[in-house]
């Protein structure tokens, strides 16, 4: 099988947890050669303990590296379009983490140089590859109109998870302060870009939350019933770590539910109701490894009800992901999560925002 040389940009928390224990489970995929971190200790740590033979202390080092075929951007957020454009340029693959960007300027600007090359780009959308939402989506093929839609991200954040069984390398205070503190301007630049200047801190964390998290579950409801029209109505609170919102998808509504709190539970459902039938799409948190999706279908009708379960799937998301990069690059499968249709995901984001100032009186 054709290996695909990887470099990677960014060595934090996804990387350490997920993407470099599947990536060595696909070692006969891919060579990760090449590694760049702004932290000098993390940089050393992780490059260690996965015997990456390529140590870079510049982005403009690694994306320079003819040893690499493509790149897995791993940065923060505010950096993916300026890396991921340097990546395509520089005549690198790239797999692109969610949220593509945090602006669709920024998007656009990106996708801009992508159509101008003949690399593979991919936004890193694991939910939708998921063995329990491909299952769903198959079933939701053979399901009447639909009537409502109930999509809910009611969480405990990864390190509750992950503290009980593994150890994340952090920075031990040696990123230079200018640019942890130019880091920390521009993504608040492309926040209050979205959501407005006067924008309160509230909206703003929730704009966060919105592509940090509920991105993967709006960009999965986009997949299974469409865009939808507009944002009816919007909620926030709990200093922007609750969101509730109305979608609009014409002949029915979606309801949105997202939490961030302290009680340990990982509640990613996708629920979709017709005139008889209810497919339930269930994720669990990938923080410990290979927790398993399901799917289930309940069929009515005056005489029965009948409630089949599809799964558990105990194959990993991020593992069917890579694995679908791979084909991308070396068969030229077209990529499942391209770039030009996380405009939607991100423009949703956004009016979710808006329709929570208009809402929502006096602003927090």
């Amino acid at each position: 099988m054709t290996k695909i040389s990887l470099g990677l940009l960014g060595a934090g928390e996804v990387a350490q947890l997920i993407h470099l224990p599947v990536l060595h489970q696909l070692r006969d995929r891919y060579d990760v050669t090449a590694l760049y971190d702004p932290s000098p200790s993390v940089l050393s740590r992780v490059g260690e303990a996965w015997a990456i033979p390529h140590r870079h202390d510049t982005v403009d080092a690694l994306l320079s590296d003819d040893s690499i075929d493509a790149v897995m951007i791993l940065s923060p957020d505010q950096f993916h379009g300026e890396h991921a454009r340097s990546a395509l340029k520089a005549r690198k693959h790239v797999f692109l983490e969610k949220p593509a960007c945090l602006t669709n300027a920024d998007l656009r600007s990106l996708i801009e140089v992508d159509e101008q090359t003949d690399r593979v780009a991919m936004v890193g959308y694991m939910r939708c590859y998921a063995p329990a939402f491909t299952q769903g989506q198959a079933l939701l093929t053979h399901m009447g109109e639909t009537r409502y839609a109930r999509v809910r991200d009611l969480i405990c954040e990864g390190p509750w998870f992950f503290r009980n069984w593994s150890d994340v390398a952090v920075p031990t205070d040696d990123i230079p302060a200018d640019m942890v503190a130019s880091g920390r301007a521009r993504r608040l630049a492309d926040l209050k870009s979205v959501c407005g200047d006067d924008a309160s801190p509230t909206m703003l964390k929730a704009y966060e939350v919105l592509t940090g998290l509920g991105v993967h579950s709006l960009s999965a409801l986009r997949m299974l019933l469409g865009a939808p029209r507009r944002v009816i109505a919007a909620h926030v609170a709990q200093s922007g770590m609750q969101i509730n919102a109305l979608l609009d998808h014409g002949h029915f509504v979606t309801s949105y539910e997202c939490l961030i709190d302290d009680v340990v539970r990982f509640d990613a459902t996708i629920e979709v109701i017709s005139g008889h039938e209810k497919l339930d799409i269930h994720y669990d948190t990938p923080y410990i490894r290979n927790l398993p999706g399901r799917a289930v279908l309940q069929k009515s009708t005056e005489t029965e009800n009948v409630i089949q379960n599809f799964g558990p799937f105990y194959k990993d998301p991020f593992r069917v992901e890579l694995e679908h990069f791979h084909e991308a690059v070396v068969m030229g499968v077209p990529p499942r999560t391209p770039l030009r249709e996380a405009v939607a995901d991100l423009d949703l984001c956004r009016q979710i925002i808006m329709a929570a100032r208009r809402t929502m009186t006096p602003l927090p």
